[in-house]
Formats: structure tokens, C-alpha cells, sequence
């Protein structure tokens, strides 16, 4: 019976070889670059590098192993019909800014915690989740359920290597993701990703000030941690501008630059804090932070179009109410709105990309409405639009008091439910949830500068989920 084994104790013997493995796969930059995607490696050369080199890994260690035209693949413990399955992803957010420690593609573990972009999100809990497996697997436990682990591809950015896989195989029926907090979530809320966009012309008005470019964020899920902009106009306004910015800047506690790109032309540049998207009020948004700076001048009809949409509707608003969508849910929460990227061209485009998490009851088709009235009033239109629906769980569901059992088995703590505004692989599963890798009352590194995970917390969490596991496989719901 899985009560006699210690299975943090079984952990815990293959602590190095862990590390090891999880640090060689942390050193690829599996970053979605659709540049280098070929037929084999849709997502790009290096996601498609960490996908073959995690299926090398189990087939070496005597699993059973296969994948879907690259878009995902899996390992396989056990034999049967039913399966319980757990969903880990192999791609990362692009990571920007300075480290402290490392370069964020260069693992490093220091006092204790392993350092690099992935060790949180997702592929320390992928590692985890397999080496539960691996335990399970060497020390021949019977298993009544197949336990498949599925190492998806695309989840920082559409989830298509899932849509595929639903597609080609249908929904698995029970298991988990490794990817946000434990205890466990039930319930996730939806989202929207939408691009609000004009044409951007070169324009003849006179004096008055052109924004000729800005450029701010990579991920409409992540909270953009700097911005550029060019002004252009007569040499007296750009210095009162340099004047007035040094100071704003100063004011706000921010850290901010200035300097000619020509005799009439100025860059701006200012600092900020990237967090995950889903808590856009835990970040420093730099495009958020220039913009009230820069409305307040006499601009060109377009520019003032673009920056008077991004004041009065996105600047001090994370919840949606200028924009009329503002929800809120007694379990899940509000919904939020997150300004993950901004680009303005001339000659080309203005475009804003929203991330809005949506909780349960949100009416996507009057948000939508409501966003392309907003976008309207500036001269603006949706011109891109994704959606997903929330997620979830009948809080008495047998396989979540299975996983509860597990939690606080290994810990000793309640094992309280809970809600998230983060998308994860669960919603591919018909009765999934996610569990873990993050720990009550450790802070979330996922997304930011210096993402890590404790290595104790790591081996803790597979010695929760070789626990699940096993559990799940056998027990009869």
C-alpha cells in the first residue's frame, strides 16, 4: 500500500539526478519562434529541441514514448483502457530584463533555490511530475490505470499542441497539470486576447508633436517592464518634454532615460515590472507608467487617438470598468485586464494587445461589443480576438479528494481548494485541475526576472504527485 512507502524518502535518493536532468533541460531556450518552425518542429527549432531531448530522456529510463507531428508528446506507465493523466508544458515566456544571479538560460541553484526561466513555469513541475513516475516505475508498483504524461509545446501562447491532441485522441477524462499553486485549483477563469489596432499614415499638422514609434511588451500575458518612444517636433517642445519627463520621473519613482535619435526627433525610454499577466496589479506596466506623461501635450490627431485610448481606458483600470466588461465572481474573482504589448509605427500599425481573464458568467460576446464601441471612440477596431472558456470542477469530485488525500499526506497542511485567473492545461481535461508546483505562501516567480523554484519545494512536490499518482491509478471513482 502506498502509506508504507516513504515516498519523499524515495525522492530524495534521486535528488542529484533530478537536478540534473531539470538543469539540462532548463538550458534550452524553448522560447515559441515560428521563424525556425519546420514540419517536425512547429513552435520552432529550440521548443522542439526540449521535446525530443525530454522523450530521449524517458525512453532511456525504459518508458514508453511517442508524440504528434511535433506539436506534443507523451511517456507512458502501465497498461489498461482508463488513464490518468498529468499535463506539463516545455515551452517559456521570452525573459527579459537583468537577473541577479544568472543569465536566465544558464541555470544556477543558489541558497537553496534553482534559478533560471521555466524552473517554475512549467518545466521544474514537468520534472517533477516525471520523476514521480520514474519512482513509481522503480519500484514496480501495480498499477490498475495507465498514467500518461503529455509534454505540450504551445501553452504560453495559443495551446494548439493540445487543441491538436484533443482533436486527434478526444479530452483524457481524469488527472492533473503541474503548472500554478497547490493545494488545487478547481476553477480557472477564461480569457479573451484581443488586438485593438489602426493604420498609422505620416501626417502634415503643424506644430504639434508626432509619436513616430513605441514599442512595449513581447506576451499579452505578461506585464511589460519597459517602452520606447519616438516624438517628433519642433526642438523647443522636445526640450521642455526632456525637462518635464526628467521630472515626472522623479516624481514617480522611476527609472527613466532621454536622447535625440536626430535635431527634431526625441526617444523616451522608462522601466517597469514584469509579472504574470493574470495579476496585472502586481507589475509596474512602463507603457501604462509613459502614457499619462505623454497625453497632457498637443499631439497629431493619431497619436493622440492612440494615447487618449490607452489614458482613459487601460491606465489605472486592471478590472475592465472603463471599458464597460468589468465581472466579478463570489468564487473566482474579478475579471482582469492586462496591456501586454503596444507597438506604433508609422507607415504601418498602432496596435494594443489585451490578455482579460474572465471568470465564470462572463457574457464574451457584449465584451467584445463593448470593447470594439471603446476602441471606436479612437478611431480604433478589433482586429484580433481569442477566447477560451473558464474551467471547472465539481469541488466533490472523487479524484480531487484522491489528490487532497496526497497533498496532505506529504505535507501535514490542509489541503485547501482553490481558484485561479492563470489558464492552464486542466481545461483539457474533462474532470483536471492543477496542483502545484507553487507552494502556500511562497511567492510566484512565474513570468518575472529571476524565476525560480525551491529545491526542496521541487522534490516535496514530486513526492506529492508519485503519491497522487499512485493513488489515482488504483483507487476505484
Amino acid at each position: 500500500m502506498p502509506q508504507d512507502i516513504n515516498f519523499s524518502q524515495e525522492v530524495n535518493k534521486r535528488k542529484d539526478e533530478l537536478i540534473n536532468d531539470l538543469s539540462n533541460l532548463l538550458s534550452i531556450k524553448s522560447v515559441k519562434d515560428l521563424d525556425s518552425a519546420t514540419d517536425k518542429r512547429p513552435m520552432g527549432n529550440k521548443i522542439g529541441e526540449a521535446l525530443d531531448w525530454m522523450l530521449n530522456l524517458a525512453e532511456k529510463d525504459g518508458f514508453q514514448i511517442d508524440q504528434l507531428d511535433g506539436y506534443v508528446g507523451w511517456v507512458d506507465l502501465g497498461e489498461g483502457e482508463e488513464e490518468i493523466v498529468t499535463l506539463g508544458h516545455l515551452d517559456v515566456v521570452p525573459a527579459p530584463g537583468q537577473w541577479s544571479h544568472n543569465e536566465p538560460f544558464e541555470p544556477l541553484v543558489k541558497d537553496g533555490k534553482l534559478y533560471a526561466r521555466g524552473a517554475i513555469d512549467d518545466k521544474g513541475p514537468t520534472m517533477a511530475a516525471y520523476y514521480a513516475m520514474k519512482v513509481l516505475k522503480e519500484l514496480d508498483l501495480p498499477l490498475k490505470r495507465r498514467i500518461r504524461l503529455i509534454l505540450g509545446t504551445d501553452e504560453e501562447s495559443g495551446m494548439r499542441c493540445m487543441k491538436k491532441y484533443v482533436e486527434t485522441f478526444g479530452s483524457p477524462k481524469y488527472g492533473f497539470s503541474p503548472d500554478a499553486d497547490f493545494p488545487i485549483i478547481y476553477a480557472e477563469k477564461g480569457q479573451i486576447n484581443a488586438k485593438i489596432a489602426m493604420d498609422i499614415t505620416e501626417s502634415n499638422e503643424k506644430d504639434v508633436l508626432h509619436l513616430t514609434y513605441l514599442q512595449s511588451g513581447e506576451r499579452g500575458n505578461m506585464v511589460p517592464d519597459h517602452v520606447t518612444a519616438h516624438i517628433r517636433g519642433p526642438k523647443e517642445k522636445l526640450e521642455a518634454m526632456k525637462k518635464d519627463f526628467k521630472t515626472y520621473c522623479e516624481k514617480e519613482s522611476l527609472l527613466g532615460d532621454t536622447q535625440y535619435k536626430s535635431d527634431n526627433e526625441l526617444e523616451l525610454s522608462l522601466n517597469g515590472k514584469t509579472v504574470h499577466g493574470m495579476e496585472p496589479f502586481n507589475g509596474i506596466n512602463a507603457a501604462l507608467k509613459l502614457v499619462p506623461f505623454l497625453t497632457p501635450y498637443e499631439w497629431d490627431n493619431q497619436s493622440s487617438n492612440y494615447l487618449h485610448f490607452i489614458q482613459d481606458m487601460l491606465c489605472d483600470d486592471f478590472y475592465g470598468n472603463n471599458m464597460g466588461i468589468a465581472v466579478n465572481h463570489d468564487e473566482v474573482g474579478p475579471l482582469t485586464v492586462n496591456a501586454g504589448a503596444f507597438r506604433y509605427e508609422l507607415g504601418d500599425q498602432a496596435e494594443v494587445h489585451l490578455n482579460i481573464r474572465c471568470p465564470v458568467g462572463t457574457d464574451y460576446d457584449q465584451s467584445l461589443e463593448n470593447i470594439q464601441k471603446a476602441s471606436e471612440t479612437y478611431q480604433m477596431e478589433l482586429r484580433g480576438v481569442r477566447t477560451k472558456d473558464p474551467h471547472y470542477v465539481d469541488r466533490d469530485h472523487p479524484t480531487i479528494k484522491i489528490m487532497q488525500n496526497a497533498y496532505e499526506t506529504e505535507t501535514n497542511e490542509e489541503p485547501t481548494l482553490l481558484t485561479t485567473g492563470g489558464a492552464t492545461y486542466a481545461r483539457f481535461l474533462k474532470n483536471g485541475v492543477a496542483y502545484g508546483a507553487s507552494f502556500p505562501g511562497k511567492t510566484m516567480t512565474a513570468h518575472q526576472v529571476d524565476e525560480h523554484i525551491e529545491v526542496d519545494d521541487l522534490l516535496k512536490a514530486t513526492a506529492i504527485y508519485a503519491r497522487a499518482l499512485y493513488d489515482l491509478a488504483n483507487e476505484p471513482f
